[in-house]
């Protein structure tokens, strides 16, 4: 595979891992918003612990779930780790000539703004005038991905994926959780810039569109509602989508 064939494959890879955490952070949005609802009317909705702890382990177990997964570092996968590590692999196939390349062919970019965006290449080089990626750089955006995810990414493997004998007491609080996805999020946006040739990446948060809170605001059963039996759920199938 030679280095044209390699990065054309990085950029897939990389958007792949984007498009990854953008979700989490949407996640974490619905998340936000959801518990704010809950604290405001709080007495009205008598919210008991097996709805609230069901949201719970929902909402943990998909975003350390994706946390791992961007900090995943086998080379058969799409990760924001394997992306970075790739770099440092194959440092040929991102350099100032392809950069600079890449921002005159992008037609997004205006002419009066190309020479600027090409200037965004000392960012990733050792210094203004060196030609390639600055190695020891993206290696310690590697550890600082490692550094915030390692006790979201241990809670993930040992607690969520796996049951670890004999079990050992492994916690993870909300600021590990946040602070290991930040992390994620400022890594990729500051390599963003190599994927989209010096586009700086806006917010990672995608806005809610209007009306998306309509379903809470009506109730979703009628008084008379009676939860199905657990009996028959033990051998459950959905029913045929045609019959």
């Amino acid at each position: 595979m030679d280095l044209d064939e390699r990065w054309e494959r990085w950029r897939t890879r990389f958007s792949e891992a984007d498009r990854d955490v953008c979700n989490l952070f949407h996640n974490r949005h619905l998340w936000v918003a959801m518990t704010q609802m809950w604290q405001d009317n709080a007495d009205a909705i008598e919210l008991n612990a097996i709805v609230q702890n069901w949201y719970i382990r929902l909402y943990v177990n998909t975003q350390c779930t994706g946390i791992r997964r961007e900090c995943d570092s086998d080379t058969s996968t799409s990760s924001l780790e394997n992306c970075l590590s790739e770099l440092i692999k194959y440092p040929g196939m991102m350099n100032r000539a392809r950069f600079e390349a890449n921002v005159e062919a992008n037609t997004d970019i205006s002419a009066k703004f190309k020479h600027v965006n090409k200037l965004k290449f000392d960012d990733y080089a050792q210094s203004p005038s060196a030609t390639d990626l600055d190695v020891d750089r993206v290696q310690a955006d590697i550890d600082r991905l490692r550094s915030a995810a390692e006790t979201t990414r241990k809670y993930t493997n040992k607690v969520l994926a796996h049951r670890e004998f004999p079990p050992k007491p492994i916690r993870l609080s909300w600021v590990e959780l946040d602070g290991a996805l930040n992390a994620v999020g400022e890594v990729l946006k500051r390599y963003y810039m190599l994927w989209d040739a010096g586009i700086i990446k806006g917010n990672l948060t995608p806005e809610l569109p209007p009306g998306w809170e309509r379903p809470f605001q009506t109730a979703w059963c009628t008084e008379d509602f009676v939860s199905p039996s657990a009996h028959p759920l033990d051998k459950y199938l959905p029913p045929a989508a045609n019959k």
